[in-house]
């Protein structure tokens, strides 16, 4: 009886593989959705990209995977490029912005599931951040 149970496999985490051209053009429309000012950083300029990606993993507690998955992002991503003439990284701040607003209408749920995500990533990021800078300076 003992040799017909066996242990179970630990579950593997997957990750989401992304180019690098990928991931640089959804660095630069994580900083379109959140600009940089005098007082808060560029979302880039912090390294966000894996945390933004880690939240399109499938998983019961995350409802965002629903609507944002890798292949729908990915179709996203190639269809910018197209719409942009070939590169959207290489298409002016203008057209950028018209092609991002374009994309909310055309399919609001993603948008503003991508735009949440956005978000989350870069101020909860900034909180931790901030946490263990606040931390560190208390036991200095």
């Amino acid at each position: 009886m003992h040799e017909m149970i066996r242990p179970a496999l630990p579950l593997r985490q997957r990750t989401i593989e992304f180019s690098y051209e990928e991931r640089a053009q959804l660095d630069t429309i994580i900083d379109l959705l959140i600009p940089p000012d005098d007082n808060f950083p560029a979302p880039s300029s912090l390294h966000l990209i894996d945390v933004f990606l880690r939240h399109l993993l499938p998983s019961t507690a995350n409802e965002s995977s629903l609507k944002l998955n890798q292949q729908h992002l990915r179709t996203v991503l190639r269809d910018l490029n197209a719409a942009a003439g070939g590169c959207f990284r290489k298409a002016n701040l203008e057209k950028q912005q018209i092609l991002l607003k374009q994309l909310e209408r055309k399919d609001p749920a993603f948008f503003q599931t991508l735009w949440t995500l956005a978000n989350h990533s870069y101020y909860t990021h900034l909180a931790t951040t901030d946490l263990a800078t606040q931390r560190k300076a208390s036991l200095s």
